[in-house]
């Protein structure tokens, strides 16, 4: 079936062997395989082993079994209707004659004395649409085998990706428990230690009214470094309690918050440390003014970066932070902007982890930009920075725009 040049086989059938012998004669020349038949008995014999013919020349004037029987016998076996008969005939010419032999499922007539170079080009034309069609059939053969193969790997594609899906469900699954676990952890441990903190505090207290009397310079300082070890830890434990407040509010209803207002909320809340650096704090909403998310969750986002913005000014000149927005696609992007300390650029993806601290002089847990980085994340946008030392740093904040 594949190969595009298949052999021609033609079945001749005719009770002369004279004629039978003259048209072989005339058609040998272009390459085609003969079986012959001396009677229509005899072709059926060969049809019932043999059914790869191309085309049969038969004779209509037979004994027993004419032409015209034999061909209606043929076809009465769905395997061979496919083989073009042309009929042979020297006697009727009548269109009723003709018709009959159509009837049986003819397709053309040559007449006697034969033709040959008609006889050449009639039996052309069905050996061309003979290797056409069987072109076709290769053709689509291999389009089956093409789809076969095809549907195999997509079926090996679609099991491999129902696989992965599963692995992944299983590994979100493991992911979720070990987060809710080490939330749960840390939640408890903050918890668990609010207890001897207070005792220490209050142990600190009675041990500085004992002292009291016998202070002097060197217990004074003592007792104040231990003052302010225990104020830090306070500060620690209390972020460690903000990091499990954070998950549990991440499903919290968005609603449509003036920037302004917010800042400006934010603004008040550290007044104290915006006048301590004589800061000036510029506010540019002019792209964007509002934004849909969760208030705490925002204003602890602003809290965080503008403090930050304060606490890590440079003692060269005086603080000064830019607060901006802008739509921009998706998102709404908020950008602070400073004139501080910056930051090394390869220290720029490390400042986003947990208890990560770039400068000790400033008083702090190194947990406020992780808390920031969560809450952005978990909503569905990013945080970038841009920084450069003795510069200042710029930090955005991408929010999904929501409705």
């Amino acid at each position: 079936m594949e190969d595009s040049k298949p052999e021609i086989k033609i079945l001749l059938v005719d009770d002369r062997e004279d004629n039978l012998f003259s048209i072989q004669t005339v058609l040998e020349k272009d390459g085609y395989h003969f079986r012959k038949a001396n009677s229509g008995q005899n072709a059926l014999k060969i049809l019932l082993k043999e059914l790869d013919f191309t085309l049969i020349l038969m004779d209509v004037e037979m004994p027993v079994l004419n032409g015209f029987e034999t061909a209606s016998l043929i076809y009465e076996r769905e395997k061979l209707r496919h083989i073009p008969i042309i009929f042979i005939t020297a006697n009727n010419y009548s269109e009723e004659y003709v018709f009959k032999g159509y009837k049986t499922g003819g397709v053309d007539y040559i007449y006697k004395p034969i033709n040959p170079e008609l006889l050449r080009a009639k039996v052309a034309v069905f050996v061309e649409l003979y290797r056409k069609n069987h072109l076709l059939m290769a053709q689509e053969h291999k389009l089956q085998m093409v789809n076969s193969v095809l549907e195999e790997r997509v079926k090996e594609r679609t099991e491999e990706l129902l696989q992965k899906n599963v692995e992944l469900e299983k590994t979100n699954s493991e992911l979720k428990k070990v987060n809710n676990d080490l939330d749960n952890f840390v939640y408890t441990a903050s918890h668990d230690l609010k207890a001897p903190m207070s005792n220490i505090e209050g142990l600190i207290t009675a041990l500085k009214d004992m002292v009291n009397q016998e202070s002097n310079n060197e217990m004074d300082e003592l007792i104040t470094m231990i003052d302010k070890s225990i104020d830090r830890f306070k500060i620690t434990i209390r972020d460690l309690t903000e990091i499990t407040k954070i998950q549990k509010s991440l499903d919290e209803e968005s609603e449509t918050i003036n920037l302004g207002e917010l800042i400006e909320d934010v603004r008040l809340s550290i007044s104290e440390i915006i006048t301590e650096a004589n800061a000036n704090i510029i506010c540019n909403l002019k792209g964007c003014n509002t934004v849909k998310f969760s208030r705490k969750n925002l204003k602890s986002i602003i809290y965080n970066l503008l403090s930050n913005a304060i606490k890590y000014r440079s003692p060269e000149r005086k603080p000064e932070v830019t607060i901006s927005a802008k739509k921009e696609k998706d998102f709404v992007v908020i950008s602070i902007k400073d004139n501080g300390l910056g930051i090394n650029s390869k220290d720029t993806s490390k400042i986003f982890s947990m208890f990560k601290r770039l400068h000790d002089h400033v008083e702090g847990s190194g947990i406020g930009l992780y808390l920031v980085k969560r809450i952005v994340t978990n909503a569905g946008g990013k945080i970038d920075v841009e920084s450069e030392v003795g510069k200042g740093s710029t930090f955005k904040v991408y929010l999904k725009s929501v409705g």
